[in-house]
């Protein structure tokens, strides 16, 4: 069995204290932490990336550029550094910062729990210098617009809609006292979504679901998968073999690591599924 050296142990002190404080919305002790790391080990892309999406968040976009392209060096198809780049080239085409992350990462708010999570595509997505400014993870609201349910990102700035269906369904529930929380899953503009979690059923509700569409026989039910998080800048898919999320959240390192995500979405509302459950209301 190889040894790990001194040198190897210190560099993964050093991620795992970077992925801690990115966790915790520290923007500068993750830039920090990730800098020492590649002067330990250069040739860790991880901490490159890494040390993009901090340095994104502080505003200092002429670096982050740069780290990514110290990866794009070694692995041209890298696909968090290609995202990243395409974010920063975004931000300042359109002379934009982004708005910077300030809420801990919970993870565990989102991970399936059958009939209470849904990650839903939306409609009408704000345009893609103005999603640009987002990272995915970071939390938004839930307002009631002419009808439709709105998504806003925590400045106010509008990100898109739900679906109308999804979302008199959600509009309705709400009214009656459930409570929800949302973060952004993507923010490609062609695919556009969001993570909506139920953290509160109001004794009105008690006989409702809010998404129909996970409370399917297991037969039926298309199940989460997430290796990671699914949290992801861009659209892009990796296609690998997919670990099943049930009883524990993913570690720290790995809510980080967008590159090593497989995701299949989580099903969502349809309208056999949401006639069905309100005939059963009836």
């Amino acid at each position: 069995m190889a040894q790990i050296t001194d040198a190897g142990l210190r560099a993964r002190a050093l991620a795992d204290q970077a992925t801690v404080a990115a966790l915790e919305a520290d923007w500068p002790r993750a830039a920090d932490l990730n800098q020492k790391l590649i002067e330990t080990a250069p040739d860790d892309l991880e901490a490159r990336n890494r040390l993009g999406r901090a340095l994104i968040e502080l505003g200092r976009l002429d670096e982050a550029k740069a780290a990514f392209a110290e990866v794009l060096k070694i692995e041209p198809y890298n696909s968090i550094a290609l995202r990243g780049n395409s974010r920063v080239a975004t931000l300042q085409e359109h002379k934009s910062k982004a708005f910077t992350t300030t809420t801990r990462t919970q993870p565990r708010l989102f991970i399936e729990d059958m009939g209470k999570t849904g990650i839903l595509r939306l409609i009408n997505p704000a345009p893609t210098h103005v999603l640009a400014k987002y990272s995915p993870g970071a939390e938004c609201e839930l307002r009631e617009q002419e009808g439709l349910l709105a998504v806003h990102a925590r400045d106010g700035e509008l990100i898109g809609f739900l679906e109308p269906k999804v979302g008199r369904r959600l509009i309705d529930l709400i009214r009656t006292g459930n409570q929800y929380v949302a973060a952004i899953v993507s923010n490609d503009p062609a695919n556009a979504r969001v993570a909506i979690r139920e953290v509160f059923s109001s004794p009105e509700n008690a006989s409702r679901i809010s998404f129909p569409g996970h409370h399917r026989s297991a037969e039926t039910k298309e199940r989460a998968y997430v290796r990671g998080t699914f949290f992801r800048d861009g659209g892009d898919e990796i296609e690998e073999e997919a670990e099943e999320v049930e009883e524990e959240s993913p570690a720290a390192e790995e809510v980080l690591e967008e590159a090593e995500v497989t995701e299949e979405p989580l099903a969502v509302d349809t309208e056999d599924d949401d006639d069905s459950e309100d005939e059963a209301e009836e």
